[in-house]
């Protein structure tokens, strides 16, 4: 019996060339994943960093703003202080009133900080003032893109006065800042009257011991003698913008509002 033997044989050039073709797609399918995934890694670190650094500007000025008008602890002893506010005065010619200026991109404000007004460690035992210390604010700095606050200050009737200094942080720059400032006047007068003696006082229109909108409560407009003593609700709407200096693809909005918590009394107008 015969034995064939075929003879061995290997590959032809095309075949081989082929095949480092083939390969080499998949290795570079494989290396696309792979610098996909860390530009992606990448990318989401940077606005990870991004958002820390806005928030934490954000959460400065929100509560900062928020002691807006703050004058006492202990409103019981010091209750005149309360209606007569020298950090709500805007009949004071260096008036600390809560203010918006620049188009939007500066808010000023005072609160009382130390509740010792001349400095011997006993506090409010005198009528408060508006010291300059307490004159602060933030502002846009456009040309630096960075975000300033206020130390100090003579006046609040501008964002040009007084001393400032950034607190951004270099990689980061800030390309817009809004402040946007509202009220709801409420009608303190028509809440401890009640003429009629039915036993709800005049703004209650409903008669569920609320102030409803619509109601007469709800209103207060001071436009003339007799006024009534108005109770003035505000809250400050906070827009931040941002991106990464080396990096102006990476951009982050922040907006958050601030409930004041010193509603500003202004008395009413015999």
């Amino acid at each position: 019996m015969s034995i064939i033997r075929k003879p061995q044989a290997g590959v032809t050039l095309i075949e081989l060339l082929i095949g480092m073709l083939v390969g080499i797609i998949v290795v570079a399918g494989g290396m696309s994943v792979y610098v996909t995934s860390v530009r992606g890694q990448s990318e989401n670190i940077k606005l990870v960093r991004l958002n820390q650094d806005m928030r934490a500007m954000m959460d400065t000025m929100e509560r900062d703003i928020r002691r807006a008008g703050f004058v006492t602890s202990d409103p019981a002893t010091h209750f005149a202080s309360l209606q007569g506010n020298p950090f709500f005065d805007s009949a004071d010619p260096n008036f600390a009133e809560l203010a918006v200026y620049n188009g939007g991109s500066c808010i000023v404000y005072a609160y009382n900080r130390d509740e010792d007004p001349d400095n011997d460690g006993v506090p409010d035992e005198t009528p408060p003032a508006v010291d300059s210390n307490e004159r602060l604010g933030f502002r846009l700095n456009g040309d630096a893109g960075e975000l300033e606050m206020r130390s100090s200050g003579d006046t609040n009737e501008d964002c040009d006065d007084g001393e400032w200094e950034s607190i951004t942080e270099p990689e980061v720059e800030i390309t817009g800042l809004t402040f946007t400032l509202t009220s709801k006047a409420l009608n303190v007068s028509s809440m401890i009257v009640d003429d009629d003696g039915d036993g709800f006082f005049n703004g209650d229109d409903n008669h569920n011991f609320t102030c409803d909108a619509g109601e007469a409560c709800n209103t207060c407009t001071r436009d003339g003698s007799p006024d009534p003593a108005c109770l003035y609700v505000r809250y400050v709407t906070i827009k931040l913008e941002g991106q990464l200096r080396d990096d102006n693809d990476v951009k982050q909005t922040i907006t958050e509002q601030v409930r004041i918590r010193n509603d500003k009394f202004l008395d009413a107008i015999p």
